[in-house]
């Protein structure tokens, strides 16, 4: 028994600890859980993020509308992991196996919240009882989100569970 030990010593695949082996190619970084990050910090950076959106809007009319739709839909993924917002307030998201958030994941998590800025722009010029309408939208839609991301015990939103990403602090993203 001895001599099989040393020979996966040997070759690195175990050490043999007190009572346990561990294994050779074991990284603290990557085996401990990424905290989630907490709802207030997720709110504010949304709410910055979608300032930018906003910003983006007005700039040049109908061009600067799509470019901040398009920033809604692919924040997340450009700099992998960081939206504005998020690189702000020091947060990042990862995504399927704990890499950082690609194009289409942030496409995915972020797809219903750029619908509902789309549904209540085209609406809120079409008259009071439009506009309210479309408010109506996109305060449901967000409220809704907001509402399942300080209720979720894992800090997830709609979005997160349909791209299957996770909000966490910067210190649990991969060294850039």
């Amino acid at each position: 028994m001895q001599r099989i030990l040393s020979l996966r010593w040997l070759i690195g695949g175990e050490v043999q600890g007190a009572d346990r082996f561990i294994p050779m190619d074991a990284d603290p970084r990557t085996q401990a859980e990424p905290t989630a990050a907490d709802p207030l910090s997720r709110w504010v950076a949304k709410f910055i993020d979608i300032l930018v959106v906003v910003a983006a809007s007005h700039l040049v009319s109908p061009i600067g509308f799509f470019g901040g739709v398009t920033y809604l839909l692919i924040a997340d993924g450009v700099q992998p992991g960081h939206s504005v917002g998020k690189r702000l307030l020091g947060l990042g998201v990862r995504g399927h196996r704990g890499r950082p958030c690609d194009i289409r994941e942030s496409i995915l998590r972020n797809g219903i919240l750029a619908v509902a800025y789309v549904v209540w722009h085209l609406l809120s010029g079409g008259g009071w009882i439009l506009a309210g309408l479309g408010w109506l939208v996109l305060v449901l839609v967000f409220g809704v989100e907001g509402v399942l991301l300080a209720g979720n015990p894992q800090g997830l939103r709609l979005g997160d569970e349909v791209a299957e990403t996770r909000v966490v602090g910067m210190a649990a993203m991969d060294p850039a």
